[in-house]
């Protein structure tokens, strides 16, 4: 067994070798989450008997785009879709600019970074992954666009896309807003303009990021929600050309250094990844896979914000090993 730091979370790693022992008993001050890699299908329901709950270690969020912004929009529940209203709302009383950058420019990403990493540092553990991408954005291989807006010249919300023609899909990477803007919900107007640009360049496809399957560290679990509810659905990100994507089994020894509740999304079924298919990307995820959402709470949750028409089901469980 390895205790490593995992971005400010103490994460024990084990090996099949190490499950008899069961070493992690008792380490709940120590240690926040016990990891398995890329667990053996056959020990499977020995881990979940631990209280192990095997899953996809990334998820991809995706949404097929449609041929207009209707058909889209009418997959949305009707208080999404209020919502949705109401950004724009929001955007034309306040007077507010939005522009849509094919190309970005040097001056629009910089603001954006600037607005997406003081937004990050107010995270608990929030990581400020775009500034790493600030070149490649600006000067490729991959091909980005930008949706911006702007209140004068003051940058107060923004979302960045990945064009992958290859998969018939625009990837919205990056996104950042404003306190004010954020109240009003106006990252569901930024998506949805992005969705729109997607939708004129011929893809067929978006995604709204690729996250860390564990909802109460990095990503919170309101993100789950608000995702699910903007019409996109949870997929294991090997399921939709992520060459890394992977499984792991992980068992919450404690929430101290968690939201409570955390979620992850795990297996009922567990797909078979062979050798990848090259059309797979371009159609989508096979749906070779049935997960649900499993919640970690202390204490009795209401579990609707953790549903999905998209999961199978929703259960809850205290943190901590199985009891024998």
């Amino acid at each position: 067994m390895e205790i490593i730091d995992d971005f400010g979370l103490p994460v024990a790693l084990v090996t099949p070798a190490d499950l008899p022992a069961e070493p992690w008993r008792g380490m709940t001050e120590s240690v926040a989450i016990v990891r398995m890699t890329d667990p053996p299908h056959a020990l499977r329901p020995g881990l979940t008997r631990r209280g192990f709950v095997c899953k996809p270690s990334t998820v991809t969020w995706l949404a097929p785009l449609g041929e207009h912004e209707g058909e889209f929009l009418r997959t949305l529940p009707h208080k999404s879709r209020q919502y949705v209203r109401r950004a724009r709302r929001h955007i034309a009383a306040h007077g507010l600019r939005e522009v849509v950058e094919d190309r970005i420019s040097p001056a629009s990403v910089d603001k954006f970074l600037t607005l997406y990493e003081d937004q990050v540092a107010r995270m608990r553990y929030g990581v400020a992954f775009a500034r790493r991408n600030r070149e490649t954005i600006l000067h490729g291989p991959q091909k980005y666009f930008g949706v911006f807006l702007f209140d004068r010249d003051e940058l107060v919300g923004g979302c960045i896309a990945l064009e992958c023609p290859d998969e018939r899909a625009a990837r919205i990477r990056f996104s950042a807003v404003t306190d004010r803007e954020r109240a009003a919900g106006v990252p569901r107007a930024l998506y949805c303009t992005a969705m729109r640009v997607a939708r004129e360049k011929d893809y067929a496809w978006a995604t709204l990021g690729d996250d860390p399957n564990l909802y109460g560290h990095i990503a919170r679990p309101g993100l789950f929600t608000f995702k699910a509810r903007m019409g996109f659905r949870a997929v294991p990100s090997q399921e939709f050309g992520d060459p890394y994507g992977c499984d792991e089994a992980d068992l919450v020894l404690s929430l101290d250094r968690l939201s409570d509740p955390t979620l992850m999304l795990e297996y009922l079924e567990r797909p078979e990844y062979g050798a990848p298919d090259s059309g797979t990307a371009a159609h989508g995820p096979t749906g070779g896979g049935t997960l649900r959402s499993c919640v970690i709470a202390r204490a009795p949750v209401d579990t609707r914000d953790y549903s999905a028409r998209f999961l199978a089901a929703t259960v809850v469980r205290p943190p901590g090993p199985a009891r024998s």
